[in-house]
Protein backbone atom coordinates (compact mmCIF):
# COMPACT_ATOMS: atom_id res chain seq x y z
CA UNK A 1 0.00 0.00 0.00
CA UNK A 2 1.10 3.54 -0.64
CA UNK A 3 1.05 6.29 1.97
CA UNK A 4 -1.99 7.81 0.24
CA UNK A 5 -3.84 4.49 0.34
CA UNK A 6 -2.99 4.13 4.03
CA UNK A 7 -4.24 7.67 4.71
CA UNK A 8 -7.48 6.97 2.84
CA UNK A 9 -8.00 3.75 4.83
CA UNK A 10 -7.36 5.62 8.08
CA UNK A 11 -9.84 8.37 7.20
CA UNK A 12 -12.47 5.82 6.15
CA UNK A 13 -11.98 4.00 9.44
CA UNK A 14 -12.48 7.08 11.61
CA UNK A 15 -15.09 8.61 9.30
CA UNK A 16 -18.05 6.69 10.71
CA UNK A 17 -20.18 8.70 13.19
CA UNK A 18 -20.20 6.10 15.98
CA UNK A 19 -16.44 5.66 15.67
CA UNK A 20 -15.98 9.42 15.90
CA UNK A 21 -18.08 9.44 19.07
CA UNK A 22 -15.91 6.66 20.51
CA UNK A 23 -12.73 8.50 19.56
CA UNK A 24 -13.99 11.72 21.09
CA UNK A 25 -14.58 9.91 24.38
CA UNK A 26 -11.21 8.18 24.21
CA UNK A 27 -9.55 11.54 23.54
CA UNK A 28 -10.52 12.34 27.15
CA UNK A 29 -8.85 9.18 28.43
CA UNK A 30 -9.07 5.43 28.71
CA UNK A 31 -12.57 3.90 28.90
CA UNK A 32 -13.94 0.43 29.38
CA UNK A 33 -16.43 -1.01 26.91
CA UNK A 34 -19.27 -0.75 29.44
CA UNK A 35 -18.67 2.99 29.85
CA UNK A 36 -18.74 3.51 26.09
CA UNK A 37 -21.98 1.52 25.81
CA UNK A 38 -23.59 3.54 28.60
CA UNK A 39 -22.46 6.99 27.40
CA UNK A 40 -23.27 6.35 23.74
CA UNK A 41 -26.49 4.48 24.50
CA UNK A 42 -25.73 1.82 21.89
CA UNK A 43 -25.63 -1.96 21.95
CA UNK A 44 -22.48 -3.58 23.30
CA UNK A 45 -22.10 -5.64 20.12
CA UNK A 46 -22.12 -2.48 17.97
CA UNK A 47 -19.53 -0.74 20.16
CA UNK A 48 -17.35 -3.87 20.11
CA UNK A 49 -17.62 -4.03 16.31
CA UNK A 50 -16.42 -0.43 15.96
CA UNK A 51 -13.65 -0.90 18.53
CA UNK A 52 -12.44 -3.95 16.60
CA UNK A 53 -12.25 -1.89 13.39
CA UNK A 54 -10.38 0.91 15.18
CA UNK A 55 -8.00 -1.64 16.68
CA UNK A 56 -7.33 -3.22 13.27
CA UNK A 57 -6.27 0.21 12.01
CA UNK A 58 -4.01 0.63 15.07
CA UNK A 59 -6.00 3.65 16.25
CA UNK A 60 -6.90 2.18 19.64
CA UNK A 61 -5.34 -0.44 21.85
CA UNK A 62 -6.85 -2.53 24.59
CA UNK A 63 -5.91 -3.90 27.94
CA UNK A 64 -7.81 -6.33 30.09
CA UNK A 65 -8.28 -5.91 33.81
CA UNK A 66 -10.22 -8.72 35.45
CA UNK A 67 -13.52 -8.95 33.54
CA UNK A 68 -13.27 -5.50 31.91
CA UNK A 69 -11.56 -4.50 28.67
CA UNK A 70 -10.24 -0.94 28.53
CA UNK A 71 -9.47 1.00 25.38
CA UNK A 72 -7.33 4.03 24.75
CA UNK A 73 -5.87 5.85 21.77
CA UNK A 74 -2.54 4.50 20.53
CA UNK A 75 -1.08 8.01 20.17
CA UNK A 76 -1.92 11.32 21.85
CA UNK A 77 -1.86 13.04 18.44
CA UNK A 78 -5.07 11.18 17.58
CA UNK A 79 -6.86 13.04 20.39
CA UNK A 80 -5.61 16.35 18.98
CA UNK A 81 -6.80 15.30 15.51
CA UNK A 82 -10.34 14.58 16.77
CA UNK A 83 -10.50 17.84 18.73
CA UNK A 84 -9.09 19.89 15.84
CA UNK A 85 -11.43 18.24 13.34
CA UNK A 86 -14.47 19.18 15.42
CA UNK A 87 -13.21 22.76 15.80
CA UNK A 88 -12.62 23.05 12.04
CA UNK A 89 -16.10 21.74 11.29
CA UNK A 90 -17.65 24.33 13.60
CA UNK A 91 -15.50 27.26 12.52
CA UNK A 92 -15.11 26.69 8.80
CA UNK A 93 -18.31 24.78 8.03
CA UNK A 94 -16.29 22.19 6.14
CA UNK A 95 -18.18 19.74 3.95
CA UNK A 96 -21.41 21.69 4.22
CA UNK A 97 -22.99 23.53 1.32
CA UNK A 98 -25.00 25.78 3.62
CA UNK A 99 -24.53 27.17 7.08
CA UNK A 100 -25.31 24.70 9.83
CA UNK A 101 -25.72 25.47 13.49
CA UNK A 102 -23.70 22.70 15.15
CA UNK A 103 -24.95 21.67 18.52
CA UNK A 104 -28.54 21.52 17.31
CA UNK A 105 -29.99 18.60 15.41
CA UNK A 106 -31.45 20.73 12.65
CA UNK A 107 -30.60 24.05 11.07
CA UNK A 108 -32.99 26.97 10.64
CA UNK A 109 -34.55 25.48 7.50
CA UNK A 110 -35.44 22.31 9.35
CA UNK A 111 -32.99 20.01 7.58
CA UNK A 112 -29.52 18.81 8.29
CA UNK A 113 -27.89 20.62 5.36
CA UNK A 114 -26.58 19.18 2.16
CA UNK A 115 -23.34 17.30 2.00
CA UNK A 116 -21.02 18.86 -0.55
CA UNK A 117 -20.84 16.91 -3.79
CA UNK A 118 -17.84 14.72 -4.37
CA UNK A 119 -17.04 16.31 -7.71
Amino acid sequence: MTVLEDQARFLRCIGEPTRLQILKLLAEGERCVGELVCVLNKEQSLISHHLRALKECNIVKERQEAQKVYYKLTDARLARLIIDCEALMKELLLCKCQEVNYGKEENQRGGEGEICPDS
